[in-house]
């Protein structure tokens, strides 16, 4: 069955000086764009806020005045694009000092495609609508949108193109094209890696790139190009599949994944029934908490622009810490790929990988308990990534006919035998092996818990 996916390649980039700088400039326009639009909000939402605030004063319920207050038009894309387009170039209001010169807002306009900036005010929409819904409840809570600041949040930007005039597009084997602006023709950048896939996709006819987002990670730009793929989707597992059955997963800190079935992770390997945790952040740490304390002792609070050994060691944890997240991504995506390609079925349980995270340090009322033993299981689930590792199954299940089943959340996979269905109340995160009471059963904590996952899933709807 054909079927149209939306799918990201993600490729290191290798730019030259010139394009480097080309690239930040880029990313501060977007950086810009994006503060430029969520300000327009803010001094709405403010007008807003303050006339609701007057009808409080006057004596009236919060809910009834929020209800109450003057209507205000919080600006879209569109109206932060055209009032952006009425005051550029023109200079600043206001008395001058002595010796200064006017400055035009928006300096760094020129030179940049527009896209850049414009896909910028659909972010600030994005950010402002998120927020919204999380205080209608329609999605999880969130803060007030934040400014991007300067030096503090990662460079990147997004260009869209037209379908019917196409202007990303791959120019060799390893050069991407990226469509200029402002009067700057557009230049080519070198990749680490052939687009071998998608250039393929694309020659066929197959597939179509509608959008391209550059983003730097430590020491090295990517490129994540993405494109509307029409594939042909299976509509049921292989045999191989369907002779696997179903597999249970429960993920932990001591062992990442424990498995009720055996999974081939490598082409010539034995079966494995548990993935180790790597620890790729503990390996990491000591490493990368003498870098940062290199940063912090040549940084000068309060500034105008930092040493070249500020710059030098912020550049080598920044490095440090895109090394780790390279590492765990692809850990990540070797063990989810694996899974969906040799099992028909999938079982996992439900987590609220927010709420296990959460900070046990308590209120100075009510301080916590086991604070520092909290933060290392926070930091160790953090780590492996239970959140993305079920995301990536999701989506990844779609594209091989694999069903998933899951477990509701407060299920005690961990205190239930899962031959005769006894629970253990009395268990404790320190017991690492099961102990049925009613059959006598002995086997390790995690893998009693992913034959529970596996025995009591329920497949969800796609």
């Amino acid at each position: 069955m054909t079927e149209t996916i939306i799918k990201a390649f993600r490729y290191a980039m290798d730019p030259t000086e010139a394009q480097v700088e080309i690239l930040h400039r880029y990313a501060t326009a977007s950086r810009c764009g994006f503060n430029f639009a969520l300000g327009m909000k803010v001094a709405v939402y403010g007008r807003w806020r303050r006339g609701r605030d007057q009808l409080i004063a006057q004596g009236m319920e919060k809910a009834e005045a929020t209800r109450k207050a003057p209507k205000v038009r919080v600006p879209n894309r569109n109206r932060t694009q055209a009032y952006w387009r009425e005051t550029r170039g023109q200079g600043f209001i206001g008395p001058l000092r002595e010796g200064q010169e006017p400055k035009t807002p928006f300096a760094w306009w020129d030179g940049v495609n527009n896209r850049a900036y414009y896909t910028a005010f659909e972010d600030a929409d994005t950010a402002w609508k998120n927020w919204l819904d999380s205080l209608a409840g329609r999605r999880p809570p969130m803060g007030f949108p934040r400014f991007k600041r300067r030096g503090a949040t990662r460079e990147s930007f997004r260009i869209v193109h037209s379908l019917k005039s196409p202007d990303i597009r791959f120019d060799g084997p390893r050069r991407l094209r990226i469509p200029g602006g402002g009067g700057q023709p557009a230049f080519t950048v070198r990749l680490h890696q052939p687009p071998r896939a998608l250039t393929t996709l694309i020659a066929s006819g197959q597939a179509v790139i509608t959008s391209l987002t550059i983003s730097r990670d430590g020491h090295r730009w990517h490129a994540s190009v993405l494109a509307r793929i029409e594939q042909d989707l299976p509509t049921r597992p292989t045999r191989r599949q369907q002779a696997a059955g179903r597999i249970g997963i429960d993920l932990g800190v001591k062992s990442a994944l424990t498995l009720t079935d055996p999974l081939t992770l490598h082409a010539g390997q034995t079966p494995i029934l548990t993935i180790d945790n790597p620890r790729l952040l503990a390996n990491t740490a000591r490493k990368l908490a003498r870098a940062q304390r290199v940063m912090a002792r040549r940084h000068v609070q309060g500034a105008a622009q930092q040493s070249n050994g500020y710059l030098e060691a912020k550049a080598k944890a920044a490095k440090l810490h895109a090394v780790l997240a390279a590492r765990r991504a692809s850990a990540q995506h070797v063990v989810t790929k694996r899974l969906v390609e040799q099992y028909a079925e999938i079982a996992l349980e439900s987590l609220n990988t927010q709420g296990m995270t959460r900070s046990a340090k308590g209120t100075a009322d009510k301080p916590g308990r086991n604070v520092r033993q909290k933060a290392g299981l926070n930091k160790a689930v953090l780590d492996i990534g239970f959140g993305e590792i079920n995301r990536q199954i999701e989506y990844k299940a779609r594209w091989h006919a694999v069903t998933i089943a899951r477990v509701p959340a407060f299920f005690p996979s961990s205190k239930t035998c899962h031959r005769c269905g006894w629970i253990d109340t009395g268990q404790t995160l320190a017991d690492r092996e099961f102990h049925c009471q009613a059959c006598g059963m002995i086997m390790g904590r995690d893998a009693n818990a992913a034959h529970n996952i596996k025995n009591h899933a329920t497949p969800v709807r796609p």
